[in-house]
């Protein structure tokens, strides 16, 4: 009975370092715009405070230099874009920042946004940022590409 025992616990025990070792999953986004859509995770996320360390991947990634793990959706020019966020995204609050610009002027609480994509988009790739956060504090940011498409 106690060799049994003492296995369980050795069990146990490598069962606990084996889930110590995942990463929980970064909450995501989805966007969409006609019938294409796709669902990303966050690039950066502070997942045990309420904002990013100094120097971690947001930076490069707001000033653009950084683009690595950035997904393209097809969007015809005068569509509607939608934007869904997890809910604890909306809950520290989130903007999306095109060419430099905020699409709102306080940080959305709401787990969906829409907007329309301007006429004369052009042939290249519009670098669509979400960042999640307030009062300058980014909790975290994704990156999407719109690629322009004929309707």
């Amino acid at each position: 009975m106690r060799r049994a025992h003492v296995i369980g616990l050795a069990a146990l025990g490598a069962a606990a370092l084996t889930l110590t070792g995942c990463e929980k999953p970064a909450p995501g986004i989805t966007m969409f715009s006609g019938s294409s859509s796709i669902r990303s995770e966050a690039l950066c996320w502070a997942f045990d405070s309420d904002q990013l360390d100094p120097g971690e991947c947001a930076d490069e990634i707001l000033q653009g230099r950084a683009t690595e793990g950035a997904q393209l959706l097809a969007a015809a020019p005068g569509n509607t874009v939608g934007i869904s966020v997890d809910p604890v995204v909306a809950e520290s609050g989130w903007n999306i920042v095109i060419g430099g610009q905020s699409l709102s002027e306080t940080p959305l609480t709401t787990n969906y946004f829409r907007f329309t994509l301007p006429l004369q988009l052009g042939s290249q790739v519009l670098p669509v940022q979400i960042v999640s956060g307030q009062n300058s504090q980014i909790r975290g940011v994704w990156i999407v590409g719109l690629q322009p498409t004929q309707n």
